[in-house]
């Protein structure tokens, strides 16, 4: 079972990338180098992060490698289908509830169903395993208020705290948002269980906005994204160190030819040289792996008796993708319980 975001974690999926034998299919040898690169590297640490997990004795599931092809129906297509990176990012796991969603983008359409091996031996486990129902969607993106009444939701939108489930704003004016009120509201019928509800004042994933570390201590960047119910929580404040503008611009939305090759001209890759990220998975509520080494928040962490354990996704800000979204847990010990 899991309730929480820091309980002993037992049970976890690693994300995936794309099948590198797929690259054949392209005709730009330069591309089809730096593409391969970035792969590689990523698989390589996805398998580093896999043994820090193994470590620990928590089990580890992996996703197959699917090949990059262009996914099409009547309706749409999608030229460049996100890989299985983010198992984090549509699939909510509370208790004996799985949740696969969906989101608005097409790119994106089909991305829950790279985990279906995992999640239907989950099923025969026991587990519940729920499909969000599939949208109409268009192959031009449309603003999430757009689509409102089509049941949409980004599983990052919300973190786990015992009885209580935290979630983000759908979305909101001048804000890009993750989901539909259609899409909450079936979040909250499926889940199964009685729970509280409480809402970062803020669009988009909730594990960008802050992070649970144990009970009573969170990251953020912001305090004022903290929801009025985790108020009284002590918190430690990240300090934001702005990226060279030309990354916003070889994200993994954009990742055609010339920005993979832009990519690779300009990449940060190394844990002294990586912005320390918000973004952070915890094996239990004493040990706690983040993205970069800041060694202000390990002392700070060192008061509330929790051990960093720095790493280095070399890739993240190519994927846009941290250590809680190419991670789900699976199951944790422990009971539920109240902490708000």
């Amino acid at each position: 079972m899991i309730f929480t975001e820091w309980d002993k974690l037992t049970e976890v999926i690693v994300g995936s990338t794309y099948d590198l034998e797929s690259l054949q299919q392209f005709d730009d040898n330069k591309f089809i180098d730096g593409m391969a690169k970035i792969l590689e590297e990523t698989e390589q640490d996805f398998s580093k992060l896999s043994d820090i997990f193994k470590s620990y004795n928590v089990k580890v599931h992996r996703p197959k490698q699917l090949p990059l092809l262009k996914e099409n129906t009547r309706t749409w297509n999608s030229k460049y289908p996100y890989p299985a990176i983010c198992p984090r990012d549509f699939h909510v796991v509370y208790g004996n509830t799985i949740l696969g969603t969906i989101g608005g983008d097409c790119n994106r359409y089909t991305e829950s169903d790279y985990f279906l091996d995992i999640m239907l031996k989950k099923f025969k486990e026991g587990r519940n395993y729920i499909s969000m129902p599939k949208p109409l969607l268009q192959s031009d993106y449309k603003e999430y208020e757009q689509l409102e009444g089509q049941i949409l939701w980004h599983a990052a939108n919300i973190i786990k705290c015992g009885d209580m489930l935290l979630h983000t704003q759908p979305y909101a004016p001048e804000q890009h948002g993750r989901g539909t009120y259609a899409g909450l509201d079936w979040i909250k019928r499926n889940i199964g269980y009685d729970v509280k509800w409480a809402e970062i004042p803020r669009t988009g994933h909730a594990d960008g906005k802050i992070a649970l570390i144990k009970p009573g201590l969170l990251f953020c960047w912001d305090p004022s994204a903290i929801p009025e119910e985790l108020k009284s929580w002590d918190y430690i404040k990240l300090e934001r160190k702005p990226l060279p503008d030309y990354f916003n611009d070889i994200k993994i939305q954009h990742f055609y030819k010339d920005k993979v090759t832009s990519w690779l001209d300009h990449w940060i890759g190394y844990v002294d040289e990586t912005v320390f990220d918000i973004n952070v998975v915890s094996i239990d509520a004493n040990t706690v792996i983040t993205n970069g080494h800041d060694p202000e928040v390990e002392r700070k962490l060192k008061k509330h008796g929790v051990d960093m354990i720095p790493f280095d996704f070399r890739h993240k800000y190519f994927w846009d993708s941290g250590l809680h979204c190419v991670t789900l847990d699976l199951s944790r010990e422990g009971e539920r319980q109240s902490y708000v």
